[in-house]
């Protein structure tokens, strides 16, 4: 038996379908805004985490600037008696400035230090192996002179200066904010410095959390617009779900009305042919037999006459055949089950096709049109049999199941059966359609198998008419 193809196949003309066009209407339109939105959002927030960096870095940088002139307002002030009395002699009071500049520290790498105007290192508590040692002309890393730069701002009244050093506590290189005032009556150049690496460190850390901050906004924001576009997915979904099953109803309703009209038109054709043309031929039929029997010369008339009747009773025949064709009469005379085992003996006569019948009459179990339907099943389903089966065995069986109120045809051979069931039915098989629609628009259902013996078998049920109370 040839198939069908499902009418859900994509168009082969490569266009979208009109779901997913209204799919791609409603959803591009959040995925653009929401691109555009993370977007600014993104570029946004760059620029102010640098602004509030810089600002950041700024203030640490004030503090850390107002704490090393504390830091040398309280050294001056500690050693200022001794610096402006002399005492006991300068001798004497440079070593005991000293003293207390060694012994004044803070924080785990502050202390102070002190030079005179050679360079000469007086004070420097964490490397003793220095006082003595000339370091006039020592570079930092990036090749500055750390004690000239040092000794200029003092002399020029007192100012900050930013250059690499050792740590005490590592012997590792960072970065030191230095401040250094001038003794001038002595020409000691006294300074003390902190640590900047911190501040890098505090700026990179309001960064990292600035940039976390982000990427959790930006990470809502996508699950936001991921839900906005399942919710437009769903919805759309939803709607052509609904549109599809309303156009669904409505074809079944349409097509029901279509069959029951061809039915209605092949009742008409099939009693006009009847009733009509084959009454006129039968009529004319009588009057050559009777003028046969009243005509002078038969040896001539007679042939011509009998070759009439002849061309007669095949148009006879051909309306009848048309007739039934067209609307089977023995389902108003007789009923379903008995004009399913003449449609049976018909088929086994013409086919030489060995077909087995078993039907149980119906009665008012259904309406006409379902018995219609059902009758039309089995007539296309011959006549694919007849065409493409290659059977020699055909069995029908018309039966009642009380049990879930239904009637059920099934139609069974032992052709060839279908080459690729699992395949789509192509466009040839217009009949098979035709039964499908003529099942499903009485609310019952088709299902076309190989079946487990060979060939192919046709299954078909439809619910019973309600009993009346």
């Amino acid at each position: 038996m040839t198939r069908i193809r499902p009418q859900n196949t994509p168009p082969a003309n490569g266009k979208l379908p009109f779901k997913i066009k209204i799919l791609l209407i409603a959803i591009l339109p959040i995925l653009a805004v929401s691109f555009f939105t993370g977007l600014i959002i993104h570029r946004e927030a760059n620029h102010l985490i640098a602004a509030e960096s810089s600002l950041i870095e700024k203030r640490i940088r004030d503090s850390k600037e107002q704490e090393l002139t504390n830091y040398i307002s309280l050294a001056l002030t500690a050693i200022e008696h001794v610096y402006q009395t002399e005492r006991n002699g300068r001798q004497a009071a440079q070593k005991t400035v000293k003293q207390i500049l060694n012994n004044l520290t803070f924080s785990q790498n502050g202390y102070f230090f002190a030079y005179d105007r050679a360079g000469t290192a007086l004070v420097h508590p964490p490397s003793p192996n220095l006082i003595g040692a000339n370091l006039w002309y020592l570079k930092d890393e990036e090749g500055n002179f750390v004690i000239q730069q040092l000794m200029k701002k003092a002399v020029e009244g007192g100012d900050y200066h930013v250059y690499r050093w050792k740590k005490p506590t590592t012997g590792e290189p960072g970065m030191k904010l230095g401040y250094a005032a001038y003794l001038p009556k002595w020409g000691w150049m006294l300074g003390t410095g902190i640590y900047v690496d911190d501040i890098e460190k505090e700026v990179s850390a309001f960064e990292a959390d600035m940039k976390a901050s982000v990427r959790k906004a930006e990470t809502i924001l996508f699950l936001i617009s991921l839900f906005a576009v399942l919710v437009a997915a769903i919805s759309v979904g939803a709607l052509h779900f609904s549109e599809h099953k309303l156009a669904d109803t409505r074809l079944k309703a349409l097509t029901k009305r279509i069959i029951d009209v061809q039915e209605e038109e092949r009742k008409r054709v099939s009693n006009d042919l009847h009733d009509g043309i084959n009454q006129l031929l039968v009529s004319i039929r009588y009057r050559l037999e009777i003028a046969m029997e009243q005509i002078g010369d038969q040896s001539k008339a007679y042939p011509l006459i009998e070759k009439s009747l002849s061309i007669l009773d095949t148009s006879i025949a051909d309306v009848r055949r048309l007739s039934k064709a067209l609307h089977p009469s023995a389902l108003d005379n007789m009923g379903l089950a008995a004009a399913i085992r003449g449609l049976g003996r018909d088929f086994e006569e013409s086919t030489a096709i060995t077909t087995s019948i078993s039907t149980t009459s119906i009665g008012n179990r259904l309406e006409e049109q379902a018995k219609i339907a059902l009758y039309r099943v089995v007539q296309e389903a011959l006549t694919n049999i007849s065409r493409h089966a290659q059977a020699n065995k055909v069995e029908i069986n018309l039966g009642i199941d009380d049990t879930k109120h239904t009637i059920t045809l099934i139609i069974r051979d032992n052709g060839r059966g279908l080459p690729h069931p699992d395949t789509p039915l192509t466009n040839e098989g217009l009949g098979l359609r035709n039964m499908h629609e003529r099942i499903d628009s009485h609310g019952g259902s088709l299902t076309i198998r190989n079946a487990l013996s060979g060939g192919v078998e046709i299954f078909a049920n439809l619910p019973q008419i309600p009993p009346t109370q």
